[in-house]
């Protein structure tokens, strides 16, 4: 028969539809779980794979040329047909020649991403010059005879608890391979099992329970990262940390400070994923702030300090705070402080009802001393529970709580966050010591190890080598002088003595004063007047208002009855710092009657010896918020806009979270476009984009007489879990402005990451210094052995 007939007589045959699909490494096997099993689904399965068989075995004797029509198709066919031999697993020797993650069908790879995020090849400069660097990262190989392979668990009679399925496949632990996860449906193992069906029975006082587990496929490198990091969380707690978000922390050897009464935790921050190299581990060193006083202890002293607004100061304190508690080593978020309840008031558990001091002391064996205390209520989302208004309330106890982190009053000294940086700044050599305690911890432990090899996974301690560029420095474009940026792009001296890119003079303003710091006021009206003429701007002198109190109602009626058209901006010199004085005046300033405005804190301008310094960064934000500009950079590309999205959620307020753009308005990008937009609770994806950005455009065309050619966006504020969220509902609206006419490059920018990157010269002094303390650690040894 010709090819044309051979092809079309194959197709011609009758075929059934199986329920069973099958796609490569990644075929799903589903169903036959539920109901009585017949031979009809099975007959057609292997029917059809007789039909896929001859129909590969005959392209291959069909003799063509290469043309146009059904002999291209035959070609197309044939090609397939040799990516689909190596497609198709050996059944005898699947999971054994096949590492984790290893794909067998590039063009069917190739596919599977197209359909998310778009991946682009690696792209290596030229610019600077190369340099020798190591990283943060320890190499995980993998077992090849092992994997992660996915199966489906059904119960007969059905089974509803949680607990009682994880129960009854625990009695079968040891014939699954004694490694397992098991979320109550799908179950993961690092082994194949035998059959494709495997039945065990659990035997119960009422019936026997029947458990069928079905495989269902081998997962991919790319889908185990999950997993893999979850075994990290495992590895932790048998070292015995303690778990704050995402980082663990060693409660064994806090740093003590003193005067300030704080602990620092150390600890690590870890993550999985797969990399060019292969599987990685990312480890970083990490610190965790915790406070010796309990939170009843910081109770007591707001009462003394604030008694006829105690409850309100205590809920501004606390509220939005993590504490952790020490008898469990758990941490909570404060969402409310009941006043109304003590550790006397009862709550209901699954033994009944019993109240707060018997519970502590039955379960924890802790005495309560100061029964009169209030509650602390924290709210957690049940994991259970799928609907969103399903909360887990718990009650607890002031004298049992430790705050965590920093509170704005110790970020306000100075003298205290200098001794905290003694203990959480770490010099690349002590990172890499702390990444060495890391590896040797896991591998001497012998529960940590287990998890590991159980799942075919081993920590190889190595320092990835590989090539970086330095970037020569950048040159800083003043108006008259132009200097270089500095090997470590601090060029803050040269900005106060040169003239400004961009000036604009300050003819018309307005300061605004309490009687009482009237000797402030004249220090940086004294100060401008000497400083303004080397920055190239003149300041004419201000309408000065004298306040008689420092109220706010003070402060707004002064700006309503003074502020009009003619006026540039406005400088308020506050006698202290307060956050709703501060609010207010910017209320007013930028919703109200829109002015730039400047606030400045007495107690800054009564500083003799660094007065200078700061009254003349003073001059250069003034002169930034009036539309100047203090210096530009060289930057190579025409006609482009950048525009910059980021997005803010208030820890303490559950209400509404703001979005905020940016556009770029001239070629030196000195000016700027900006609008705020108001988000529901707790959502990252930015709503109305396609209008802001569609308003900065048009701003830009007005500015310069034609729209840019490209727009480069710059997202911030979007996680991993989010990127393809984000390309699916985000960049559309942009393209919907742009259609054709201009080119969008869309960058998403993340700030918390925990790469490391080390130079060489780094690497080689720690590695001497870990041969010259060996050498030490062998002589010592030496003459010990002698004496």
């Amino acid at each position: 028969m010709s090819g044309r007939g051979n092809l079309l007589s194959l197709f011609n045959k009758k075929t059934y539809t199986s329920e069973i699909p099958s796609s490569s490494d990644d075929r799903e096997i589903d169903s036959g779980l539920d109901g009585d099993h017949t031979g009809s689904s099975g007959e057609s399965l292997r029917f059809e794979k007789k039909i896929g068989c001859d129909i590969l075995n005959s392209l291959e004797q069909v003799n063509i040329s290469v043309g146009r029509g059904r002999a291209q198709l035959i070609q197309t066919l044939q090609n397939e047909n040799a990516s689909l031999k190596e497609v198709i697993p050996n059944k005898h020797n699947y999971g054994k020649d096949t590492r984790i993650g290893e794909s067998k069908a590039p063009h069917l790879e190739r596919e599977v991403l197209s359909n998310e995020l778009f991946y682009p090849d690696a792209v290596h400069g030229s610019k600077g010059s190369t340099i020798n660097l190591s990283c943060n990262y320890l190499e995980i190989t993998t077992d090849k005879t092992k994997g992660v392979f996915q199966y489906e668990v059904r119960f007969f009679p059905n089974v509803d608890s949680l607990h009682l399925r994880m129960k009854y496949l625990n009695e079968h632990k040891e014939k699954l391979g004694g490694c397992k996860t098991f979320d109550g449906t799908t179950l993961y193992l690092p082994i194949l099992l035998e059959n494709q069906m495997t039945v065990y029975v659990s035997k119960t006082e009422c019936e026997d329970v029947e458990i069928r587990i079905l495989f269902k496929k081998k997962e991919d490198l790319k889908n185990c990262v999950h997993l893999y990091n979850i075994l990290f969380d495992r590895v932790m707690k048998t070292l015995n940390y303690v778990r704050f978000n995402r980082k663990q922390f060693d409660p064994s050897r806090p740093k003590i400070i003193p005067l300030a009464k704080l602990e620092v935790w150390p600890g690590y921050v870890t993550a999985v994923d797969e990399y060019e190299g292969g599987l990685m581990l990312c480890c970083d060193v990490s610190h965790r702030i915790l406070c010796q006083k309990t939170v009843l202890d910081m109770l007591v002293d707001i009462y003394q300090q604030n008694v006829d607004h105690f409850q309100e100061c205590a809920r501004k304190t606390l509220i939005g705070n993590i504490v952790l508690t020490r008898y469990n080593n758990r941490t909570y978020k404060i969402n409310e402080i009941c006043f109304d309840q003590t550790p006397m008031a009862s709550f209901q558990t699954k033994s009944g009802e019993t109240s707060y001091l018997d519970y502590y002391k039955k379960y924890h064996n802790i005495t309560i001393k100061d029964v009169k205390q209030p509650l602390l209520l924290s709210i957690k989302k049940s994991r259970v529970n799928t609907n969103d208004n399903e909360n887990i309330q718990f009650g607890l106890i002031p004298e049992l709580c430790y705050l965590t982190g920093l509170r704005d009053d110790m970020r306000s000294d100075n003298k205290l966050m200098r001794e905290i940086a003694t203990f959480t700044r770490v010099s690349p050599n002590q990172r890499q010591m702390a990444l060495d305690k890391f590896h040797d911890n896991v591998s001497k432990t012998p529960a940590a190890k287990e998890i590991l090899n159980g799942w075919g996974l081993s920590l190889t301690k190595n320092y990835n080598s590989l090539k970086g560029r330095q970037l020569d420095p950048e040159l800083i474009y003043f108006s008259k002088q132009t200097v270089p940026a500095g090997k470590n792009a601090e060029f803050s001296k040269y900005v106060v003595n040169n003239e400004m890119l961009q000036v604009v003079h300050i003819n018309k303003w307005i300061l605004i004063h309490l009687k009482n710091d009237l000797r402030a006021a004249n220090n940086l009206l004294d100060n401008i007047k000497q400083c303004s003429k080397s920055l190239g701007i003149n300041v004419s002198k201000p309408t000065m208002i004298s306040l008689d109190h420092d109220r706010i109602d003070a402060y707004i009626q002064a700006l309503r009855r003074n502020i009009d058209l003619n006026s540039q901006i406005v400088v308020c010199i506050c006698h202290n710092s307060r956050d709703d004085r501060y609010s207010a005046i910017k209320k007013i300033c930028c919703s109200e009657l829109p002015i730039p405005s400047q606030v400045i804190n007495a107690k800054t301008l009564l500083n003799e010896t660094k007065n200078r310094s700061i009254v003349q960064k003073i001059i250069l934000q003034m002169n930034c918020k009036i539309g100047g500009s203090l210096w530009t950079v060289k930057i190579p590309f025409k006609n482009v806009m950048i525009c910059g999205i980021d997005s803010y959620h208030d820890p303490s307020n559950q209400g509404s979270s703001v979005a905020a753009f940016v556009a770029s308005m001239n070629s030196t990008y000195s000016q700027w476009y900006s609008r705020a937009i108001v988000q529901t609770r707790g959502e990252e994806i930015v709503n109305g984009l396609s209008a802001s950005f569609e308003d900065a455009l048009k701003l830009y065309e007005k500015r310069n007489g034609y729209l840019p050619e490209s727009v480069v966006i710059y997202r911030d504020g979007i996680g991993d879990g989010q990127l393809n969220i984000c390309s699916k509902y985000e960049i559309p609206q942009f393209e919907s402005v742009c259609r054709d006419r201009i080119k969008i490059s869309f960058i998403v920018v993340q700030k918390r990451i925990n790469t490391r990157l080390f130079s060489y010269a780094h690497k080689l002094a720690y590695l001497v210094g870990q041969s010259i303390q060996r050498e030490i650690a062998d002589t010592l040894s030496d003459k010990l052995f002698y004496l």
